[in-house]
């Protein structure tokens, strides 16, 4: 597996679609600031940090055009947070990322089933993941 910048992704939380949240896994839909490297297209396993508050939460995270729906060119950056059922309300928010692990390609389903099994399998690798990785410090607000 390639190494992960150890350096974290900063970015600012922007309106997306809205279409996580209707599909049950609302996402915080990341702006990289100018000049940050973005990893490549997949989805990963990290942490977002909120320098405003000092929160840190666990993230399953994907970068890429949204395939399945084939309605973007554009590459979209979209967290998860696992511990924000509801999605957290980050709107103009400053936020980290600081990746774990490369979970596995992006890929264009069939279905929107399909598409919400692997994104439960990819939450439930993430969780493990994290689990067993130490959480970055909280950051100052």
């Amino acid at each position: 597996m390639p190494e992960l910048a150890s350096t974290p992704l900063v970015g600012t939380v922007v309106h997306g679609a809205g279409r996580g949240t209707g599909l049950g896994f609302p996402t915080a839909n990341l702006s990289p600031a100018p000049g940050t490297a973005v990893p490549p297209p997949a989805i990963y396993s990290g942490w977002l940090t909120r320098p405003a508050t000092g929160d840190v939460h666990r993230a399953t995270v994907s970068i890429g055009t949204n395939p399945t729906f084939g309605d973007s060119a554009e590459v979209h950056v979209e967290v998860h947070c696992h511990d924000a059922p509801d999605g957290l309300h980050l709107y103009g928010e400053r936020v980290e990322l600081r990746f774990v692990a490369r979970l596995r390609d992006t890929e264009k389903f069939a279905t929107v089933d399909e598409l919400l099994a692997a994104a439960r399998e990819d939450v439930r690798r993430s969780d493990a993941l994290l689990a067993a990785a130490p959480a970055p410090a909280a950051p100052t607000p």
